[in-house]
């Protein structure tokens, strides 16, 4: 037996290997005395089976069995040797076995290829200090009032900024008459529509009323089988509402969980600075890896990106038997996308590595006090459900690479920073 590993390019080794026939005859004889052992045939009791007729009827499947399993001792035996770890399913091509001449067979085994990334410790790229405004705040607090706010009906004309209620009658799109919908009735946010001709149409009316309202969809609408088409509505209305927003009351401010109008406001602020720091160090660590990518280039296994948009295309899917394998279509336009995101989570890797970042226990605790705080649930509860499923690995390794995140735009651990 011989095996000759080829590296075909930075991440494909291809193992050409020869297999004698010879080698065959120890392991063929034991896999033969196994089937004379279990082989049950008409007029043999299980065992007594003859040597011939085993050989007859099952001699190519057992050498079938010999071949496939030698085949992949070998390849494993190769590959730990040569300290490579596959990344995919291999690919035999060329395998020859006429039973008489020795086996050849050629394996392409995909791999990642080694990387030493320099220049990650000094990018240039820095996190930029952010600040919150007031009119933010005050632009927070005001979505707050819409979300919290009751809308209820009122005896008038309606307005812009009412809710206007009501049936379908007859929906005419560009001259041809639409098929209603089981359930006729529409509410309009007169203002907030994405069909300002409807919403026009509806301003001034009251409940009890009848109207047509023609108008024409905008060119940018948001379904585009409308776009810039004539519509033709009739419609009855049966309720006029006026949005009324909620008053920062002491009854108010318990049920969303704040102490008094102040302290939602410190809240909003806190919140709005978080998601701020947030958002600024996601944009410079995306800019530092780019810029390590482009400092150290090195490729990436084909089988990892289709694995990858794999993931990406069935990640929704509650069934594993649902899931569906990518289009080639899909893979040529997702396949730069993949690559990036691979090597991101290659470099950050090699930086935990590198300087040994590790998530404490007590930054893994903090984590898990804010999921516990976001889900309502207790701290103790969410971290033995977390140890249990082993999840908690998982929540180290995303703290590790954050760390790394952190590190690669001059965010150091408290110890070296000081």
């Amino acid at each position: 037996m011989s095996v000759e590993i080829k590296e075909t390019s930075a991440t494909l080794r291809t193992l050409n290997i020869t297999i004698p026939q010879a080698d065959l005859a120890e392991p063929f004889e034991k896999k033969l005395s196994q089937y004379k052992k279990q082989v049950t045939l008409k007029g043999f009791r299980q065992g007594m089976v003859p040597k011939a007729m085993i050989l007859k009827q099952f001699g190519d499947a057992i050498h079938h069995e010999v071949v496939n399993e030698m085949v992949d001792k070998i390849i494993n035996d190769e590959l730990k040797k040569a300290n490579i770890i596959p990344v995919g399913q291999l690919k035999v091509t060329d395998f020859k076995d006429d039973k008489a001449s020795d086996i050849t067979l050629t394996v392409e085994v995909e791999m990642d290829p080694e990387i030493d990334i320099k220049g990650y410790a000094d990018t240039g790229v820095t996190v930029p200090d952010t600040a919150v405004h007031e009119e933010e705040i005050k632009d927070e607090l005001d979505r707050m009032k819409q979300m919290w706010s009751k809308d209820e009906h009122v005896d008038r004309a309606a307005a812009k900024g009412d809710v206007v209620v009501g049936n379908y009658v007859e929906v005419v799109i560009d001259g041809e008459t639409q098929e209603l919908p089981a359930n006729k009735e529409f509410r309009s946010l007169l203002g907030e529509s994405a069909s300002p001709g409807f919403d026009e149409g509806l301003v001034g009316v009251s409940a009890g009323d009848k109207k047509e309202i023609n108008f024409k969809y905008p060119d940018d609408h948001k379904d585009e089988r409308y776009r810039g088409k004539t519509a033709q509505f009739k419609v009855e209305i049966t309720d006029v509402r006026q949005i009324v927003p909620p008053t920062f009351d002491e009854e108010f401010c318990k049920q969303i969980g704040v102490k008094d109008e102040e302290d939602l406001k410190n809240n909003v602020a806190e919140s709005l600075a978080n998601r701020k720091r947030d958002a600024a160090k996601a944009k410079a660590v995306d800019e530092a890896i780019d810029k390590i990518i482009e400092q150290n280039p090195f490729d990436v296994p084909h089988a990892r990106v289709v694995d990858l948009i794999k993931w990406s295309i069935n990640r929704n899917v509650q069934d594993p038997k649902d899931a569906v394998e990518p289009t080639e279509e899909q893979v040529n336009s997702l396949s730069a996308e993949a690559i990036r995101e691979i090597k991101k989570h290659r470099i950050l890797d090699f930086v935990a590595n590198k300087e040994k970042l590790k998530a404490s226990q007590e930054s893994v605790d903090e984590r898990l006090k804010m999921m516990a705080q976001a889900y309502q649930v207790d701290f103790e509860t969410l971290k033995g459900h977390f140890r249990q499923s082993g999840r908690i690995n998982g929540l180290r390794e995303e703290l590790r690479m954050q760390m790394a995140a952190d590190f690669i735009v001059g965010i150091r651990p408290a110890a070296e920073s000081k």
